[in-house]
């Protein structure tokens, strides 16, 4: 006979009263089967499936008494949750004496439903003749209920994000064309009234300009926010270092101010469009908000990690304040008047939005030797995973 007994069991501690194949027995008989009859949920049919034993478990929880279950099938149990199909399956499992488990939703007495995780073992005779099937359920009711529940507030979720991208995409596209339409109306009104306007009066139709200029960039960012991460893109490979030289070309940085990438950038596979989208937003930021921009520096570094790249965007500017570092990534966010730095306050909204749908992670730092503002975040990469140094060569990891 095999021996299952626990270790601490394996000496028979009755020798001379008992074998030891009937002190195996008897404790399969009476010790597990007390301990398991307690704590599970215990049916056991013939091989028909009629029900010939239910445990005190399977009639507290289903409501029916002993005179009500036995003699009767499972089917009195069906909830009508699950398709035919599911339980030609279980059958097919059982009848070919093999063991089935899964998850069952039941109909109690009194109509309410219950859960259970169920496991269905054919028991077997003499030369392995079918005798019967023992079905050994845990109740997982509340568990189920809980999944359920998250289920629902995910797609709660899910619906609410998708309705709130829409409306703002909705609201910068159409609320453009109004605000082009004040633009040109009032380069009009300058014609006509050209040689009569007054200083003050020039100054206020500049400052209106300026206005209309300024929600037209706020509704630009937020139909930038409501599309990001949305698009699905083909990934390849890209040499961060070459893609960093082109972005420090394309911003047009005043004149004195420097952009470095580090030769130490590494070629790697991913989306192209929205990485480039996080590092254009950061080195526009530092630029933007440098209180030295005719000598101002940013710094673009990258460490290799086993299943991702850590990215960093250094600048030598004003830094922010630790207190702040959190906040700036809420919508319309900035931490100076925007008639002192033009910006609608979504850049690093943009940016986190961006970040999260890749999987990744951002967080600030001060720059270094404690001056200025370091960004880092986290990129992993896609599925074709690959690492090359800048001499081309895979870099394994």
């Amino acid at each position: 006979m095999q021996n299952f007994l626990p270790s601490s069991l394996r000496e028979n501690p009755f020798k001379g009263e008992l074998t030891d194949e009937q002190f195996q027995s008897i404790f399969a008989q009476n010790i597990c089967y007390s301990v398991l009859d307690e704590k599970a949920i215990i049916a056991i049919t013939d091989a028909k499936g009629v029900i010939k034993y239910a445990n005190d478990a399977f009639l507290k929880l289903s409501q029916y008494s002993w005179t009500e279950i036995i003699g009767r099938d499972h089917r009195i149990l069906n909830s009508g949750f699950h398709p035919r199909s599911f339980f030609e399956d279980m059958y097919r499992d059982i009848t070919n004496g093999k063991k089935w488990r899964g998850e069952i939703r039941n109909r109690a007495k009194d109509g309410s439903f219950y859960w259970v995780d169920t496991t269905i073992v054919p028991i077997l005779g003499e030369y392995a003749k079918l005798l019967g099937y023992a079905a050994i359920r845990i109740d997982i009711t509340d568990h189920k209920q809980m999944e359920f529940r998250l289920a629902q507030q995910t797609q709660n979720l899910l619906r609410s994000n998708e309705e709130l991208e829409q409306f703002a995409y909705v609201a910068s596209h159409d609320l453009k064309a109004p605000l082009r339409g004040i633009e040109n109306l009032v380069g009009w009104i300058e014609e006509d009234l050209e040689s009569s306007l007054t200083g003050d009066t020039r100054a206020n139709m500049d400052l209106l300009k300026s206005r209309v200029r300024r929600l037209e960039g706020l509704l630009d960012d937020l139909l930038a926010y409501s599309r990001a991460g949305r698009g699905e893109t083909a990934s390849e490979l890209i040499d961060t270092k070459e893609l960093v030289d082109e972005l420090t070309l394309l911003v047009s940085p005043p004149q004195g101010f420097s952009i470095v990438g580090s030769e130490a950038l590494p070629t790697i596979q991913t989306d192209r469009v929205p990485l480039t989208q996080v590092v254009l937003n950061l080195i526009g930021n530092a630029i933007k908000h440098h209180d030295r921009p005719e000598n101002g520096h940013v710094w673009i570094e990258a460490l290799t990690l086993p299943h991702s790249i850590k990215f960093t965007v250094t600048d030598d500017g004003p830094g922010i304040p630790e207190r702040f570092r959190e906040r700036v990534f809420g919508m319309f966010q900035t931490l100076k008047p925007r008639d002192e730095v033009e910006g609608s306050g979504m850049g690093l909204a943009i940016v986190r939005k961006l970040v999260d749908y890749q999987g990744g992670k951002i967080w600030l730092t001060e720059g270094r030797a404690g001056q200025g503002l370091s960004v880092h975040f986290i990129w992993p990469q896609s599925k074709r995973e690959s690492t090359y140094d800048t001499n081309g060569k895979f870099a394994a990891r």
